[in-house]
């Protein structure tokens, strides 16, 4: 089984064109990896955890400090090799990256994405329902690291500027 074989770890400088090819490939376009690369040169905090088998990077997770609620961070891109898809290797970049960021004291994490997919990590849309975002819906969700870290909490999501060029 691939995962097995697969290390999950922090990325490095190294791999930041490797990082590029995986995000292009799944994506289908540069967006994505110009929003990871953008964040990852930022003055923003960053959790960026790769996939990496026998120094072959297989997918990518990152995750990027929000503005408007404390400590929380938004889940974008997730990314997996298209030859790699279906081997439960983005399921294992999404724990381990919420693992860290639970470790580091982070409270929140949000996403814009399938919500079949992200609600098995707990994400949950009735949580980010009260921020004030254009994506608003089903398909925006939060997930709390730390129990009631949104209870009460309503208002504006800052996200950094990177995420305004993406397109």
């Amino acid at each position: 089984m691939i995962i097995t074989r697969t290390v999950f770890r922090p990325a490095e400088d190294a791999d930041l064109p490797k990082i590029r090819a995986v995000e292009e490939r799944a994506f289908g376009r540069a967006a994505e990896a110009n929003l990871s690369a953008a964040l990852i040169a930022a003055p923003v905090e960053t959790i960026s955890i790769v996939a990496d088998k026998d120094g072959a990077i297989l997918g990518h997770v990152l995750l990027s400090r929000l503005e408007g609620v404390e400590r929380a961070l938004a889940l974008a891109p997730l990314s997996v090799d298209p030859d790699w898809q279906e081997m439960q290797l983005g399921t294992q970049l999404v724990r381990t990256a919420l693992s860290l960021a639970r470790a580091a004291g982070w409270k929140s994490v949000f996403v814009l994405g399938a919500p079949d997919y992200y609600r098995r990590f707990g994400f949950r849309a009735e949580l980010a329902a009260p921020a004030d975002v254009p994506w608003r819906g089903p398909h925006f969700l939060a997930l709390e690291l730390e129990k009631g870290a949104l209870s009460g909490w309503s208002g504006p999501l800052v996200y950094a500027p990177p995420f305004l060029d993406l397109s």
